[in-house]
């Protein structure tokens, strides 16, 4: 890290140059190749779902398996006697459009998109006849491997044209999902900077040091969104990706430059020369920015193991730009520092330097009186903060992973109005997409599959008025219906999961048959049953490699295993916040999130993974300032105490960024983002605020000095990478530097600090 640092600061001009020519060409290679490719694959082995897939593909039916989206019209003026007159026109120019629509139907017609002569008769069950013939429904099957938004936008605007005075036209259903709402996150980038920005000015007072952390946290966004454009023609990256990386890029670009710039001013104050500051700076808190950036990376990159393609591309592509991150706050910081020289410090503490007034390296403030309450009072503060995160974790207990329908989009949208309507005029499940598929030669057999049709008819939560079949081969039939309750209720997942234990098996055992259960709401079942059985292996997966991390870090076993746990009481206490908040209902509406319902099944899967790094950040830098003092005194009680009250303020101030930047998703449009954001500043202020500054601390005070115990014989096969260089460490144990003592331990306990 030092040769790094010096490098830096001798070649600054040349680093800030590589750097900007860097932003360039990735930007410009990425607009070459037309920008950003994004693709949502999305694949579940070893369930239902992925069993159909498989079926359809070998039996050349992929469409069936395509994005599915519904125009939903109704005639302000009546009943529909006849098809609204610009109809026909309109559906056959999106056949013909090149946006991949496999097959349209609609109660007058059905259009397959592959055929030029495919016009066939179109499904009457899509009108609603018992309530007036007012509404009409009209269902896009896109092609399978063309799960794009750009298309589904594209069919969108072409059949909005349709809306008149006397025709109401509105969408619903997976493919038009996104329709209305933001495309990226401006507004929660432009919050993130400007709150930033104000609490940069209040911790710094001064230009310099305000704008450095900024501009490094730029540089390293659009560097990174440039790479994920271009990785996405190579990988598959979910179009939510963007979202990810600029919320991680902010977050973890501010913190990290501002713990660099805080070490450098405190370094000069202290009376260091400019170009030894930041060497000093970068090769202290910035071996703790590496720690914490790769734990982010490994927090991360632990969604792989989940086993879901829609998270492999998402993972590597935010991994990569909190890569970057890491590489512009130890490479292009320190290279502004050196530019920028003492004006980093306002005018008052630039004369003192000058002047040689210097300070000492005793914390002072209101974080170093908090610091020393803690450690006299620390088993109450350790029980009342506890039992504070215990309490707030309690609703995680009760947490029902699902899908969130469209009756939980802001009723502005097209999608609410849409299901809405649907809802009011043909029934709530409705909005429901399932189909017992039947494979095998029972699917051309009549007889048979009014046996299953009957077996459906009587199980309570099928609609029975929606029962119909659809042979599509010799040997696969859908049966189709409906449910009457709605695709978020845990009713309708209860009704798939009986479906598939109780109902179907007595069709087909000891047959050639097999039925399955298919359709969205399905496959959300199956997606939160993944994610529920890969999900230990995952935590395993983070947590271990992390606590593995740590230990190499500080060489010790307690400190990593508290670190662990601290962020599983964060993510618990995330996690009942949410839960209670959107699931409860309890301020679900007033964010406008809908009525309470489940919780999105990938949303405490990515929570997880990105607190967890984020946790991890504070724990790092809080624990590597108390780990330098450790190394240079062995005194427990001073080194918990000087480490908290010199981070205690940075650590909270880099939090409240955080919560800014995520409270801006909680303001953008749809229920998954308002949660996402919500769980996020939630995990943060948590941790910050409770965890980082009242109960981990006050465990240390209580554990003493077995927080730095370590085995010998693991000390011998643990590599030796520390977050104390270990020139510093001499340099302070022979009484040379700041906060020198006489060193009378044992020989063997002096090597090991020197080691360390």
């Amino acid at each position: 890290m030092k040769r790094i640092a010096e490098l830096a600061v001798r070649r600054r001009w040349l680093v800030v140059v590589g750097w900007v020519v860097f932003v360039i060409a990735a930007q410009g290679i990425a607009g070459a190749m037309g920008g950003a490719s994004y693709k949502d694959t999305f694949s579940l082995p070893h369930t239902e779902t992925a069993s159909v897939a498989n079926l359809l593909e070998d039996a050349g039916l992929n469409n069936q398996n395509g994005a599915l989206g519904t125009v939903v019209l109704k005639n302000r003026a009546g009943a529909f006697t006849t098809p609204p007159a610009q109809l026909k026109p309109a559906l056959s120019k999106v056949c013909t459009s090149g946006n991949h629509v496999a097959l349209i139907v609609s109660p007058w017609e059905s259009i397959d998109c592959s055929k030029s002569d495919a016009a066939a008769p179109g499904n009457p069950g899509l009108l609603n006849r018992a309530h007036g013939s007012t509404t009409a429904l009209v269902t896009l099957t896109w092609e399978n491997d063309h799960y794009d938004a750009e298309l589904f936008k594209n069919v969108y605007d072409q059949l909005k044209t349709l809306r008149s005075d006397a025709l109401q036209v509105e969408f619903t259903g997976n493919a038009f999902a996104g329709i209305g709402q933001s495309s990226g996150s401006g507004s929660s980038v432009f919050i993130g900077f400007a709150a930033a920005l104000i609490i940069l000015a209040l911790v710094f007072r001064t230009v310099a040091a305000t704008v450095l952390p900024l501009a490094s946290a730029v540089v390293a966004l659009v560097s990174g969104l440039g790479v994920i454009y271009i990785l996405s023609h190579a990988i598959n990256v979910s179009n939510i990706t963007p979202y990810l990386a600029e919320l991680m890029v902010i977050g973890v670009g501010v913190d990290y430059a501002l713990f660099i710039v805080t070490r450098h001013r405190r370094n000069l104050r202290r009376g260091m020369p400019v170009a030894e500051s930041i060497v000093n700076a970068i090769n202290t808190s910035g071996r703790a920015v590496l720690f914490a950036g790769t734990t982010v990376c490994i927090a991360i990159l632990g969604l792989i193991a989940l086993g879901v393609s829609f998270f492999n591309g998402m993972a590597v592509a935010t991994a990569l730009a909190v890569g970057f991150t890491m590489i512009a706050s130890l490479t292009l910081l320190p290279a502004l520092l050196s530019l920028f020289g003492l004006k980093v410090l306002p005018r008052r503490q630039r004369a003192a330097v000058r002047a040689g007034e210097f300070i000492d390296d005793r914390p002072v403030g209101y974080w170093a009186r908090w610091s020393q309450f803690v450690a006299r009072r620390r088993v109450v503060v350790a029980i009342a903060s506890g039992a504070v995160m215990v309490v707030i974790a309690l609703p995680f207990f009760s947490l029902e992973l699902g899908a969130s329908d469209q009756g939980s989009d802001a009723k502005s949208f097209t999608t609410r109005a849409g299901y809405d309507l649907i809802a009011a005029d043909f029934g709530v499940g409705y909005n429901s997409t399932l189909e017992a598929v039947v494979s095998g030669p029972g699917a051309s057999d009549q007889a048979y599959l009014q046996r299953v049709t009957k077996s459906l008819a009587a199980v309570p939560g099928v609609d029975p008025a929606s029962l119909g079949t659809a042979p599509l081969a010799k040997d696969i039939a859908f049966v189709t219906f409906k449910t009457t309750t709605s695709p978020q209720s845990e009713k309708t997942y209860t009704l798939v999961r009986h479906l598939r234990s109780t109902t179907l098996p007595p069709l087909y055992d000891g047959t050639p048959n097999h039925i399955y259960t298919f359709g969205d709401t399905a496959i959300n079942v199956d997606f939160a049953s993944v994610l529920a059985r890969k999900m230990p292996l995952f935590i395993a997966v983070v947590v271990g490699l992390s606590f593995i991390l740590l230990l190499i870090a500080f060489r010790s076993l307690v400190i990593p295993l508290t670190a662990a746990v601290m962020n599983l009481l964060a993510a618990g206490g995330s996690f009942g916040l949410v839960v209670a908040i959107f699931q409860y209902g309890w301020l679900s509406d007033a964010m406008g999130a809908g009525p309470g319902g489940p919780i999105d099944a990938w949303i405490p899967v990515m929570l997880f993974a990105i607190l967890f790094g984020l946790s991890m950040d504070y724990q790092v830098f809080l624990v590597s300032r108390m780990h330098e003092e450790w190394v240079h005194t062995r005194d427990n009680t001073r080194s918990v105490t000087i480490g908290q009250g010199e981070t205690g303020g940075i650590i909270t101030a880099a939090a409240i960024i955080m919560i800014a930047v995520f409270l801006g998703f909680v303001v953008s449009p749809g229920r998954p983002i308002k949660i996402f954001g919500t769980g996020l500043a939630a995990a943060v202020f948590l941790d910050a605020f409770v965890l980082r500054t009242m109960l981990v601390p006050s465990v240390m005070h209580i554990v003493g000095r077995s927080n730095w115990y370590l085995p010998r014989w693991l000390d011998r096969i643990t590599p030796h990478v520390s977050v104390e260089p270990a020139d510093e460490a001499v340099t302070h144990a022979t009484g040379t530097g700041i906060g020198s003592f006489d060193d009378d331990r044992p020989e063997d306990e002096r090597e090991l600090a020197h080691r360390s």
